[in-house]
């Protein structure tokens, strides 16, 4: 074989490759998914997962279990004195379980025992969990002194949420990937009124959204002087979100300070910088 075949074979092969590579790393958005069937399991405090340490419900109880709290901070109602189900430490990890009890009923004021979800301070992962009923919030990202926070959600699911499914209280990233959620208020808020404020950081990557009772994303595209960052501004990098609902897919508002009330964002172009779709 002459030198000119064998470069362009080699060639082939290279692109093809990078091609195959490039399809492998595609953001596709899930389909549809429902809540594995699970054998139903009480909690009455909140579970401790230490640093640096994985709780696995799976592997814990050899099979899938919906945790449903049963103390009055653990209801799951919107009440925001509620306690969450897990509370991750900086470097841990809950995977494989469902929270709430999701056979109560269709609405989402059921205080089916779904608490307020997981807290996540510092650096923490939720993998293939499914909230079969939120309650006062699926998760929220929470302020570790000196660590710069980053919650990644990675597959599952959520239903029945009232308010918004996620919430980014801290500093750093909010990372929602390969996930679905239906009949929910919003999918992630960014907080608008705390009484320290952030530029935070929400990237969506194949998402699929059903039912959307208010929008997809709320971002402070911008903060007022109440703030203490006025000037500053959270980013929302969205890449294959599906959702054919009228409700916005994301939303700008004006973050503020604490004991004040966040309004829209009138500004489109503050929206824009704020609302990236990839």
């Amino acid at each position: 074989m002459n030198g000119y075949l064998m470069a362009r074979r080699l060639w082939r092969g290279v692109l093809g490759l990078a091609l195959v590579t490039v399809a492998g790393g595609a953001a596709a958005a899930p389909g549809v998914r429902t809540v594995p069937a699970c054998t139903k399991v009480n909690v009455s405090a909140t579970i401790d997962v230490p640093a640096g340490t994985t709780w696995d419900g799976v592997a814990k109880y050899g099979k899938w279990v919906c945790l449903v709290g049963t103390a009055s901070n653990m209801k799951g109602t919107q009440s925001e004195s509620q306690v969450p189900m897990f509370k991750l430490n900086n470097g841990s990890t809950v995977k494989n379980v469902v929270i709430g009890d999701g056979s109560l009923g269709t609405g989402t004021n059921l205080a089916a025992g779904g608490a307020d979800g997981v807290h996540c301070y510092g650096v923490c992962n939720v993998t293939n969990v499914y909230w079969a009923d939120v309650g006062e919030d699926g998760a929220t990202v929470k302020k570790l002194s000196g660590v710069t926070s980053k919650l990644t959600i990675s597959g599952g699911a959520a239903f029945k949420a009232a308010d918004k499914l996620f919430q980014h209280n801290s500093d750093g990233t909010l990372v929602i990937q390969d996930f679905y959620a239906d009949n929910i208020g919003k999918l992630v808020r960014s907080c608008g009124n705390c009484s320290t404020q952030y530029a935070r950081k929400v990237t969506v990557t194949g998402v699929r959204l059903g039912t959307v009772n208010s929008s997809g994303i709320g971002v402070n595209s911008s903060y007022d002087s109440k703030s203490g960052i006025a000037g500053q501004y959270d980013v929302a990098t969205i890449t294959d979100l599906v959702y054919s609902g009228s409700k916005p897919k994301c939303e700008g508002f004006v973050g503020t300070g604490s004991g004040s009330e966040p309004v829209k964002d009138g500004n489109a172009s503050n929206v824009a910088r704020a609302c990236v779709f990839k």
